[in-house]
């Protein structure tokens, strides 16, 4: 799993990340370690965005497993940025790739049948989390019995996830035409491939403006969903 400080957020609103105790390893909470631990009653809104998605890896929060491949893109990115050989850069770009949507991912047959060290991104993709996650926030947010946190909150929130999707889908189409570039590519194009995969969780604007910051990234969407925290007994 990545680490990175822009990931403690997440800990911070009760998500299930990694932890140096036992007790919250989020594979022992989640009963992944039979007998260990059950899986705790969830009380708050919007479970599979904040708690735990019954499709994602290791079941994490859609929110935390967009952060994280958010995270792996911004790594990469970086190194393609600074990788210099040709060869290099389109390895690195290949994970950017994975990281956004697995399916968009160079079919390099070392890394399926295990010749040389696996994709860095989970598998999941942050497409996928991502639009999972807007859909989850829109459809809590019209219910007749969704909260007024849930309203006030929550619809920016989705707003973000839409944004990191948006550049997701501008880096996609950057990074499979530098991966399939004859020649070097040009260092402009992978400095614009950064600096999306950055803006993907840190967003483009000023991160404490209004709640309409229409450049608002995934850590954006974590300090709009604080006020519904979720629960657990």
């Amino acid at each position: 799993m990545v680490t990175s400080v822009r990931l403690v957020a997440l800990a911070g609103l009760g998500l299930l990340a990694a932890c140096t105790r036992p007790v919250d390893d989020p594979l022992a909470v989640n009963s992944i370690y039979g007998g260990l631990a059950p899986m705790p009653v969830y009380r708050g809104e919007l479970p599979q965005v904040l708690f735990s998605a019954p499709d994602t890896p290791d079941r994490q929060s859609l929110l935390y497993t967009a952060m994280v491949e958010a995270e792996v893109a911004s790594q990469y990115a970086g190194r393609a940025l600074a990788a210099g050989d040709p060869t290099l850069v389109r390895s690195a770009l290949g994970e950017v790739l994975y990281a956004l949507d697995p399916g968009a991912a160079p079919d390099w047959e070392a890394k399926s049948i295990g010749i040389v060290r696996g994709w860095a991104g989970t598998g999941y993709g942050l497409q996928r989390a991502a639009a999972g996650m807007a859909d989850e926030i829109r459809a809590a947010a019209a219910a007749g019995d969704a909260s007024a946190p849930l309203t006030d909150y929550g619809l920016p929130a989705a707003r973000c996830a839409d944004n990191a999707l948006e550049r997701a889908e501008r880096l996609v189409l950057l990074s499979r035409e530098a991966v399939a570039a004859a020649a070097p590519q040009s260092e402009p194009l992978l400095r614009q491939i950064q600096d999306l995969a950055i803006q993907l969780n840190q967003g483009a604007g000023p991160v404490d403006g209004a709640a309409a910051d229409p450049e608002c990234g995934l850590e954006q969407a974590v300090r709009y969903l604080a006020p519904l925290s979720p629960r657990r007994s």
